[in-house]
């Protein structure tokens, strides 16, 4: 379902914002990872299906203007340093009505799935899931050879009536 979807403009302004502010960070880890993170955020959102992808946008725009909903002043999150839109997010995460607190979630998840699948991260935090995923391919690989010199599929069983009832009068309910 791949597309030419891009953030574009302010809209890329403003998806890098959320990102940036959302993006985890560690002093021991000096890797920044907003621009790796924001790329594979839109690389789902380049997946998703059209209407997907339009409520994405509104999301986006819905916590750039945010501000007045949790009484954060007017400015627009992606005008605000790092520290100030994550708090302002973690206000928007925070709000008492739902709607509101739904507009952080969908790029909360894109985030962190994009950011802890990320082999820097991996390897900071002592997953390093590459060696698992190499070991993985090579036991599928052996599998698939132990599968191809099995022998052929055993013969398909005779019917157990013979001849005296035909396929044709299986599902024939009335008597004969």
């Amino acid at each position: 379902m791949s597309s030419d979807f891009s953030f574009r403009g302010y809209t890329r302004r403003v998806a890098r914002s959320v990102v940036d502010a959302m993006v985890p960070r560690w002093p021991e880890l000096d890797a920044d990872l907003t621009d790796a993170v924001l790329e594979q955020v839109e690389d789902f959102a380049r997946n998703y299906p059209p209407f997907i992808r339009f409520g994405v946008m509104v999301m986006l725009y819905g916590l750039e203007f945010s501000g007045p909903f949790v009484r954060d002043g007017l400015r627009p999150t992606s005008f605000l340093d790092r520290e100030a839109a994550t708090r302002r997010l973690e206000k928007v995460a925070d709000h008492r009505i739902p709607q509101i607190r739904m507009m952080v979630m969908l790029p909360k998840i894109m985030v962190s799935f994009s950011a802890y699948s990320r082999p820097e991260v991996e390897a900071f935090l002592g997953a390093d899931r590459r060696a698992w995923r190499a070991n993985r391919k090579a036991f599928r690989e052996v599998l698939i050879q132990l599968d191809e010199r099995r022998a052929a599929d055993p013969p398909v069983p005779a019917p157990l009536v013979g001849d005296a009832v035909r396929p044709e009068d299986y599902l024939r309910f009335e008597r004969t």
